[in-house]
């Protein structure tokens, strides 16, 4: 969505809003969701560290994989983190759509670089499927986002403690058409004060990687984290794998809010094939300064500069919490086949073919499961 686009569209929603603030602000219902985002809660326990790739263990499989590829996968060091370590990010592929896949970015969220490297290791396998969807599709893949934070377990980056997840930039533009929608969603704005406090591209990670993003100009882009352990609806079934959307339909284009909305249903439908995945819906919620959200909406860069590109559809998939060896297999092995059946369709055109709608039909994610001892975890 353009500047140009985005002030057409948010021109709309105030002139909506302006009706809606005509109710008496105490009358206006609460936010739908208050997310603290997707995380492991402590309450979970500590997980068995040896189960979870360190940012050596990335570094070593990166480069393994570099070498495997014989030129094809190219490595690069897009930054340095806060404590210096180098951000990796992995370009492979000759085709015009362009795909973005990045893990790890709350530090103990721990299964995204497994995703994304064993997807990277089919790609560099090659085979018939793989080259033709490299023939079709380049990927940028981003195992480790926050490898400070992935080290020291914590969701936050190690030398400002501030989620990178919330990092990105929001304009006043933005920031506008977030109160906008917040009110004709019946919902009291936010006050000034709460844009002057965004972080802005505060941490190098996050500087790093809006450039890499402005320079790859990504069309889809996937967001891989952990959840708590959750029922899925109202059934007594446990939830293990949650597709969503980190914007309200009325912040996106049409064509961006049908897009992701599509890659969702075919997320949800492909790991919900494996028989041990209870696939499940993300709960509501809207924060354009996350990173696929601000990529979503042309969000500013650390200088205040534009990309001027926004991919037709972001997502993130959310596994459940409850870390450990048992279950690791299965919880790595949804996010691959997830990913996989969206660069599919991306990679032949039947991505626009999926019914959008039926993103409504996806099991809504349930209430907090605290005791897993049921389901033998």
């Amino acid at each position: 969505m353009t500047n140009t686009t985005r002030r057409r569209r948010l021109t709309a929603l105030l002139g909506a809003a302006c009706l809606v603030l005509a109710i008496p602000l105490s009358a206006a219902a609460d936010p739908v969701s208050k997310p603290g985002g997707p995380f492991v809660p402590p309450a979970e326990g500590d997980p068995n560290r040896a189960a979870i790739l360190s940012a050596d263990d990335v570094e070593r499989e990166l480069l393994a994989l570099e070498r495997r590829s014989k030129g094809a996968m190219q490595l690069d060091v897009v930054g340095q983190s806060g404590e210096g370590r180098p951000l990796y990010m992995a370009t492979i592929g000759t085709g015009d759509e362009r795909v973005w896949v990045q893990g790890r970015i709350h530090g103990n969220e721990p299964y995204g670089p497994d995703a994304a490297l064993a997807f990277l290791k089919t790609l560099v396998a090659g085979g018939q499927h793989a080259s033709q969807v490299l023939s079709e599709v380049t990927f940028a893949v981003i195992p480790m986002y926050n490898p400070d934070g992935s080290e020291a377990y914590i969701r936050q980056d190690t030398v400002h403690r501030i989620d990178l997840n919330r990092d990105w930039g929001v304009d006043q533009d933005i920031f506008d058409q977030l109160n906008a929608v917040r009110v004709q969603r019946g919902q009291n704005p936010l006050p000034q004060s709460t844009f002057d406090n965004y972080t802005q591209l505060r941490a190098v990670e996050s500087q790093a990687f809006w450039y890499a993003f402005a320079e790859f100009r990504p069309h889809y882009m996937v967001d891989i984290h952990h959840q708590g352990t959750y029922y899925a609806g109202d059934t007594d079934d446990m939830t293990t794998f949650s597709v969503g959307i980190s914007l309200d339909e009325l912040m996106l284009s049409s064509d961006q809010w049908d897009t992701v909305r599509r890659m969702g249903v075919l997320a949800a439908d492909a790991a919900g094939r494996h028989g041990a995945v209870t696939p499940t819906r993300y709960p509501y919620i809207n924060i354009p300064e996350g990173v696929v959200s601000a990529a979503m909406l042309n969000g500013p860069g650390p200088e205040g500069e534009y990309a001027d590109w926004t991919p037709r559809g972001a997502m993130f998939f959310e596994s459940r919490g409850g870390i450990g060896q048992k279950s690791r297999g299965y919880l790595v092995k949804q996010n691959v086949d997830a990913l996989w059946a969206i660069v599919d369709a991306v990679a032949d055109g039947s991505i626009d073919t999926v019914d959008a709608d039926r993103w409504d039909d996806i099991l809504p994610r349930g209430g907090f499961l605290s005791n897993q001892a049921k389901f033998g975890y």
